[in-house]
């Protein structure tokens, strides 16, 4: 009995396993085919439409570069394609798998599609971390536009399944999507929110910090200073717009969010470390305070300060996260405004006739999970309370109004 159902079990995962790998590689294939369609990729195409136009003899010499699309062109039926053979034998495992909706053996029931499920999602879920294309050694990373395009790419292939085997394919899409937008999914592996956001916190925006980026409020963007090619990695094309509001696609309102709550822990860091310098010059600071009407004194008094760079330094650090995070909701806002109208304009109504202090504190976090602007951001008054403060209250408030 323990034998035959061992069989059963052992047959139907060999079978859902063998239909997994063929989706897998008509995924990479789609991928592949979406990537050529990239802008980035039509460069080569323009150099040789320019080198046309110049001598005989380097036109004999160029190359001719396959466009995107020649594959579907057909000569004949005869010759089967890697995609064609690929699709027969898909077929012809989908409908083993769909032929019996449960299988009895004994007391014991199996349902072949759950199998063929179950190994769709755990693939999923690998596809996703894996074309995010992290190398924590050299810091390279994914776009996120074209992070975007292949698990667009990923998913109309997915859907298709559903013509050959009933199953839920909209299920795989919700447990596995919804996952990456936590800090860790179900296996406690790393996610594309988590990693996405170790990366824009702790390498772009510390490049920027270093003052080789800046941000540039014309173009929505952080720029490089230096020449093409001294940094790897140009930080245009991963903070612009456009691959914030990609995004904001991959990873929703929670990814976003814990990407808002990274970055307030990091300012709340920097303000004890001014609170700290501001102890340091406290009897400094109060002279100045006390004689901002004398000149004379105010001029010796600052020549006195210590450590001012640094200040300068740890504000800049500050407004850059902060220019960061105010791109980052307003593409957020973007993004939701296309996909839920609705829900958007009621957070906004909330908003609007909200009373004043909004004593329950839940509308504010509510405005800035959706990317709205707040008159006092919940987020960053979390960050600074989880900061418990090492001296006393009145002390506390004499360093504030010193900063």
């Amino acid at each position: 009995r323990e034998r035959s159902l061992s069989v059963v079990n052992m047959f139907l995962d060999e079978m859902a396993k063998e239909a997994k790998n063929i989706i897998t590689a008509i995924c990479d294939a789609q991928c592949k085919m979406s990537d050529k369609l990239l802008p980035k990729n039509c460069a080569h195409l323009i150099s040789q439409q320019i080198n046309r136009k110049k001598k005989e003899k380097n036109k004999k010499n160029a190359i001719e570069f396959e466009k995107p699309g020649k594959e579907s062109y057909r000569k004949t039926r005869e010759n089967l394609t890697t995609m064609d053979k690929l699709h027969m034998a898909l077929t012809e495992l989908c409908y083993a798998i769909n032929y019996f909706s449960n299988i009895n053996v004994w007391e014991y029931t199996f349902a072949p599609r759950e199998y063929l499920h179950q190994h769709l999602e755990n693939r999923f879920a690998k596809a996703l971390v894996g074309m995010v294309m992290y190398n924590p050694d050299t810091n390279e990373i994914a776009k996120p536009s074209e992070l975007l395009v292949c698990v667009r790419s990923y998913m109309n292939v997915l859907q298709t399944v559903e013509n050959y085997v009933h199953i839920d394919i909209t299920r795989v899409f919700n447990n596995c999507l919804l996952q990456q937008t936590q800090p860790i999914d179900s296996h406690g592996e790393k996610t594309i929110a988590s990693i996405y956001t170790q990366w824009y916190s702790e390498v772009l925006l510390r490049r920027v910090s270093a003052g080789n980026i800046i941000f540039s409020m014309n173009q929505r963007s952080f720029v490089s200073l230096t020449v093409e090619g001294s940094i790897p990695f140009n930080p245009e094309e991963y903070s612009d717009v456009n691959e914030l509001r990609a995004l904001a696609e991959l990873i929703g309102p929670y990814g976003m969010k814990q990407l808002s709550e990274t970055l307030m822990w990091h300012i709340a860091s920097q303000v004890i470390e001014l609170k700290k310098l501001a102890e340091i010059n406290k009897d400094v600071l109060l002279s100045l305070r006390t004689n901002f009407d004398k000149p004379e004194i105010m001029k010796e008094q600052f020549k006195r300060l210590t450590n001012v760079d640094n200040v300068l330094q740890r504000m800049t650090i500050v407004g850059v996260i902060l220019s960061f995070r105010q791109l980052a909701q307003s593409c957020l806002t973007d993004v939701l405004e296309e996909r839920i109208p609705f829900l958007v304009s009621s957070i906004l109504d909330f908003r609007h006739h909200l009373p004043s202090g909004d004593p329950m504190k839940i509308v504010s976090e509510m405005t800035s999970a959706a990317g709205l602007p707040c008159k006092v951001d919940p987020t960053l008054i979390s960050a600074l309370k989880l900061q418990k403060p090492e001296t006393d209250g009145e002390n506390e408030h004499l360093l504030v109004c010193l900063l």
